[in-house]
């Protein structure tokens, strides 16, 4: 992991109060910079820094207002002023263990450990990227937020149906999008769809996306869902809860078909890449 140097103190003049916590100065899109990772993100899908970086370079005003939204309800502000740990519930791999079989506790933690992830694998993606997660901060209730959302990536995989293949990180970002009105995660979801409509033309990509589209403006808001109190009980009746149906267009795209698209071009991740390139240097 890479050495990042402390942010400078923001002055009280440039702190925004929303629902009583302090927000730092929104800064400016950088779409440039967000195009360039997409197209990184696209030679390789498991370099999740990338997904971080798009989604930094174009959060200007949406992280504020998702902020103000989660707040506005009981568990937002729950989970910003206790803290509630998301990370450390969902890593506590003996407790979801010990849950029922069926359940969204179990069914999470299969799924977890048939993909070899864990939540601080997604904490240190987004700290190469530069979003640091537990150093200190004038904006712990701001940052726990993005914290809470980060850990939850997996979960609504889960909850959703979708795949770690190309094709289900799509459509779980378009949920994501829909739940953040985060502008990156439209970026990625756009070049991705035509990356991979280029290699498979037959594959109903775009009907897979637009049903995700309908699939999560049915749905409950995600972040504002107390995920804890729900992790025990059978995972179909979480989705009934929820209002999340099956993704049947997705489901009919046969395994072999989204376990081949865009594979990786390169096997490395832009860290493990500089990394390497650091080491040549040295020597």
């Amino acid at each position: 992991m890479t050495e990042t140097t402390p942010p400078a103190e923001v002055p009280p003049e440039q702190i925004e109060w929303i629902n009583g916590f302090p927000t730092p100065p929104s800064e400016p899109n950088k779409p440039l910079h967000a195009f360039i990772s997409v197209m990184r993100l696209l030679r390789n899908k498991e370099d999740t820094r990338q997904v971080f970086e798009i989604v930094q370079a174009l959060s200007s005003g949406s992280a504020k207002k998702t902020f103000r939204r989660f707040t506005d309800t009981d568990y937002g502000r729950r989970v910003v002023a206790e803290p509630v740990k998301l990370e450390e519930i969902l890593s506590n791999r003996e407790a979801l263990r010990a849950m029922p079989e069926g359940s969204l506790g179990r069914v999470y933690l299969d799924f977890m450990e048939g993909e070899n992830l864990t939540p601080d694998g997604l904490i240190d993606a987004a700290e190469e990227a530069g979003l640091d997660f537990r150093g200190e901060t004038q904006f712990e209730e701001f940052r726990r937020l993005f914290l809470h959302l980060d850990v939850s990536h997996d979960l609504w995989h889960v909850l959703t149906g979708y795949g770690r293949d190309a094709l289900g990180e799509l459509c779980n970002l378009v949920v994501t999008r829909r739940m953040s009105k985060n502008n990156g995660f439209r970026l990625i979801v756009f070049i991705g769809m035509i990356a991979q409509k280029l290699e498979r033309p037959g594959t109903p990509i775009i009907k897979a996306l637009n049903e995700a589209g309908e699939m999560s403006r049915a749905m409950a808001w995600l972040p504002a869902i107390d995920i804890e109190e729900l992790l025990p009980l059978p995972l179909s009746e979480v989705r009934r809860r929820l209002n999340i149906s099956e993704p049947a267009i997705y489901n009919l795209v046969p395994d072999e078909i989204k376990a081949s698209l865009l594979k990786p071009k390169i096997k490395e991740t832009q860290t493990e890449r500089e990394t390497a390139n650091d080491g040549a240097l040295a020597h």
